[in-house]
């Protein structure tokens, strides 16, 4: 099984009265064996530790932030793409933009990642928080992927002599793009909840 980072969103904060009544998580994204950067600035408005609904433990483990703040956050830094990447940055928007997905708040479950190495689980989610504050400050000094542009292929002595072409590589020219968080949006993850 791969260690996972899961998104969520919901109405109500972990340890609320109205989570003791029902844990609303409506479902959003995973991502394997990381935390992308989608998900960081998904979660820049007014980061801060809570409860995991995942995992059991009395320490905050999970990351919550303000749905519209962190949508915006994460919108300044789509539009800075390149339009090579206007088909994942269309994607995202509607995914993100859909009634059905809005709620009050993102929740980040990020308990299997900081588990993949030693040290305190609660402190290496408070460093995160540090790190999403920081990636806050100023999303425009953020770097952009660049697009990648495959080498024609070389033709040798022999492929010329005879006429033989060479098949250019497989190319995706989102791939430079998806490392960021982008194109596995999804309503049914790996955790469920109630929806």
């Amino acid at each position: 099984m791969a260690n996972r980072s899961y998104l969520y969103t919901t109405n109500h904060l972990p340890e609320s009265p109205e989570w003791q009544e029902i844990k609303d998580l409506h479902s959003i994204s995973e991502w394997n064996y990381d935390i992308p950067l989608a998900f960081k600035l998904l979660l820049a408005g007014n980061p801060r530790a809570v409860k995991s609904s995942i995992w059991e433990t009395p320490e905050k483990i999970a990351i919550a932030g303000d749905f519209q703040t962190g949508l915006a956050t994460l919108n300044e830094y789509l539009d800075r793409l390149p339009p090579q990447a206007e088909a994942l940055v269309t994607e995202t928007k509607a995914f993100l933009s859909k009634a059905s997905n809005e709620r009050q708040y993102f929740i980040l479950e990020c308990g299997e990642i900081f588990d993949m190495e030693e040290g305190p689980l609660e402190a290496k989610n408070r460093a995160l928080v540090e790190e999403i504050n920081s990636i806050n400050q100023d999303v425009r000094a953020l770097a952009v992927p660049k697009v990648i542009i495959p080498d024609e292929p070389h033709r040798g002595f022999l492929d010329k002599l005879l006429g033989r072409k060479q098949e250019p590589p497989s190319y995706d020219p989102l791939e430079p793009f998806y490392g960021l968080g982008l194109g596995k949006w999804s309503n049914i993850l790996y955790f469920q909840f109630g929806d």
